[in-house]
């Protein structure tokens, strides 16, 4: 009888308790009441009966609370598996102790025909069981039987020699697939995960010919076989700890191999071996619940994750060596590839894998752009596509990509910081290393910017302000658009002026001035003209900026006709603020 038919009978069990309990309190209130109606009718005169007298309504006894079922499911345990597994424990004690005398009184040949009798004997005992007891009993004896017959299998290979190479690898070929076709006829995931530990057991201590001389082909052809096999049984049964048993048994074994026996000549057939690993485990990991037309189950899709962060740094040193021009490419690719997974997922309604596949995509390229280039283009690629990323995820109102253009204009600006550290080596103005990353951040940040301010005139409210408010992304992108703005133009005359020999020209100060008092002032007429107040504090600020530069650094070295030119700009520039705010002033003095 199986645990859960055992449960529902106690349940039967103790409904029919209560509804007796239930049954016996109405048969004692209706005596009562009979006994009662007797006495009435003996005390009237003539005997007559009296008036109807609403009856006592006897209050009903509640019912015995019957035993408690965690107490019984407790005492179940207890008695059950607990007392059986002492007693197997036991048991299985006193068999070691005998066979430990034995082993000592029997020739080679005697242990391990013991040792294979004892094997099908606790499998012929689980197989007997399997209608008798329940199934976890019946599946411990099984998998302890497969276990005495890889043991035994062992023994006769590595500790008596009796056992050739292909003898002892054909027995536990024979053994894992005994075990396989066990559990998928008993529908067991713990003799699946028996077979499997021993099959993958085999390569460790057989340590055969293509482990021991020449290329690995052996090895690696047994764990591609290995693996394509036990993942196809687990992705048919959804058997997600087997599959885990997959990966962490291959991982243990690769590791161990390129500890011990890598070298630089195994470089392509172990990166084309590991791939092919990485994609049978893709395979069993995402194409099942597809097939299934439901969403990856969250087991599955953190193992493929984990195998995923594994393959790709160990794919990247693989194949740096071979394409040493092209570091990147690798990544690169597969950064495509999950992008293009990704899309497939999306199609069929399946948003965790989805957003997994685009997550490693977009990881994928961010390492591949910073392996491959040079800071100063990676300021661009970067910012480009993190202004792609958040135009689409606010037109897509998804908080993924919307997410990812957030932590690449990070990366951008970190980028951009890198590239500063480092001298300008292209003798052009503007278009050089420093100039172009400028105009990239500028062109992605304006970008940005725009998107934002329509989406947020456009939906007020949005699921993505949960992830990053926009608004306050918007604030934080403007003033640093500002900033790098000012930068690019002081840097870019200032070069300008070197490349032209004349680099402590005050022209060049002067035209600096210039160009900040002219962003100041187009920003505070933006600001008026679109009713934006933080455009136009960007914009005094930066006015307040040049008025600093002009008395605290300009004035020191600036001669006539600089000097006065400088003052006349910077103070027309002021009265034209003024005048603005006089003109404007009211019309905007609600406007945010």
């Amino acid at each position: 009888m199986s645990e859960e038919t055992r449960r529902e009978l106690e349940s039967v069990k103790s409904e029919l308790y209560r509804l007796n309990l239930r049954v016996r309190a109405l048969e004692e209130r209706l005596m009562r009441e009979s006994r009662l109606e007797a006495a009435q009718r003996s005390e009237t005169p003539g005997g007559m009966p009296a008036e109807p007298t609403p009856p006592r309504v006897a209050p009903v006894p509640m019912p015995a609370t019957p035993p408690d079922d965690e107490a019984q499911s407790l005492e179940r345990v207890l008695g059950g598996k607990v007392a059986l597994y002492t007693g197997l424990t036991l048991l299985f004690l006193a068999t070691a102790f005998f066979l430990g005398w034995a082993w000592t009184q029997l020739a080679p040949v005697g242990r391990l025909t013991l040792g294979y009798l004892g094997g099908a004997l606790l499998l012929g005992l689980g197989v007997w069981a399997r209608a008798r007891a329940e199934r976890w009993f019946a599946d411990g004896l099984m998998g302890a039987g497969l276990a005495t017959l890889y043991l035994t299998t062992w023994a006769g290979w590595e500790r008596y020699a009796l056992l050739g190479y292909t003898q002892a690898f054909g027995l536990t070929a024979a053994i894992t697939a005994l075990g396989i076709a066990l559990a998928l006829w008993r529908g067991s995931e713990t003799l699946a995960i028996v077979a499997t530990l021993g099959g993958f057991a085999a390569p460790v201590w057989l340590r055969g010919e293509g482990a021991d001389a020449g290329a690995p082909v052996n090895f690696f052809g047994y764990l591609a076989a290995l693996n394509a096999g036990m993942l196809a049984v687990s992705a048919w049964r959804e058997w997600r700890t087997h599959q885990l048993t997959c990966l962490v048994a291959t991982i243990a074994l690769l590791g161990g191999w390129a500890i011990a026996r890598y070298e630089p000549a195994f470089r392509d057939l172990t990166l084309g071996f590991v791939s092919l690993y990485y994609i049978l485990f893709t395979v069993a990991y995402l194409l099942p619940d597809t097939l299934r037309r439901r969403e990856t189950h969250p087991v599955s899709l953190a193992q493929f994750l984990i195998a995923s962060l594994l393959y790709l740094p160990v794919g990247y040193a693989l194949a740096q060596a071979e394409w040493r021009d092209y570091p990147g490419a690798f990544l690169a690719g597969m950064g495509a590839l999950y992008f293009a997974l990704g899309g497939l997922k999306t199609r069929a309604q399946d948003a965790p894998a989805s957003a997994a596949l685009f997550t490693l995509g977009v990881v994928s390229l961010t390492a591949a752009i910073a392996v491959q280039f040079q800071p100063s283009v990676q300021v661009v690629l970067y910012a480009l596509t993190a202004a792609g990323l958040i135009l689409a995820g606010l037109r897509l109102q998804s908080r993924l990509l919307y997410g990812f253009g957030g932590l690449l204009t990070l990366a951008a600006t970190a980028a951009m910081w890198a590239t500063l550290s480092e001298p300008i080596r292209t003798r052009l103005a503007v278009l050089n290393e420093h100039g172009v990353g400028w105009l990239a951040l500028l062109a992605g940040g304006g970008a940005a910017i725009y998107g934002l301010y329509r989406d947020l005139q456009a939906r007020p409210q949005s699921p993505l302000d949960t992830l990053l408010p926009r608004g306050a992304l918007a604030q934080l992108i403007a003033p640093a658009l500002v900033i790098a703005l000012a930068w690019f133009s002081a840097e870019q005359t200032l070069y300008a002026f070197e490349l032209a020999g004349r680099r402590d020209s005050p022209l060049a100060h002067l035209l600096v001035s210039l160009e900040w008092t002219l962003i100041g002032a187009g920003l505070l007429m933006g600001g008026v003209q679109a009713s934006l107040r933080a455009l136009r504090l960007m914009g005094l600020g930066m006015l307040a900026l040049t008025t600093s530069k002009l008395f605290l650094y300009d004035l020191g070295f600036l001669e006539m006709p600089y000097r006065a030119l400088s003052f006349a700009g910077l103070g027309l520039a002021l009265i034209g603020v003024a005048w603005l705010y006089s003109r404007y002033g009211a019309v905007n003095a609600h406007t945010h």
